[in-house]
């Protein structure tokens, strides 16, 4: 590793591991502190290397979980589903016609 503040993302990946397309694609997202791309926005990435090392020893200490998305619920087997309940009309009108109303049609 250079003694140097600044540094490539070959060198990040020689000390950290991954590959210098993974530092570069996070740097490019903004995920890694530090990063910078000094002569304009096609110019190689430049590192900062005491950030990214205070930044890898603090995210080694206190990972944050990354919670899994509910992507789309499985629709149950039509076997093991439970059959939709079957209301008994009858029932419906005998007791529309106890409380006094007629039944409304569906026309």
């Amino acid at each position: 590793m250079p003694h140097h503040r600044y540094v490539r993302a070959a060198d990040l990946a020689a000390e950290f591991g991954f590959t210098d397309r993974h530092w570069i694609k996070q740097a490019a997202a903004g995920r890694v502190p530090g990063a910078f791309q000094p002569f304009g926005p096609h110019s190689t990435w430049v590192f900062d290397i005491e950030t990214v090392r205070a930044w890898w020893t603090e995210m080694e200490i206190r990972p944050e979980p990354i919670p899994t998305p509910r992507l789309y619920e499985r629709a149950p087997h039509r076997l093991t589903a439970k059959p939709p309940i079957r209301r008994d009309l009858s029932k419906q009108l005998a007791a529309l016609r106890q409380a006094g109303r007629k039944p409304s049609s569906t026309k």
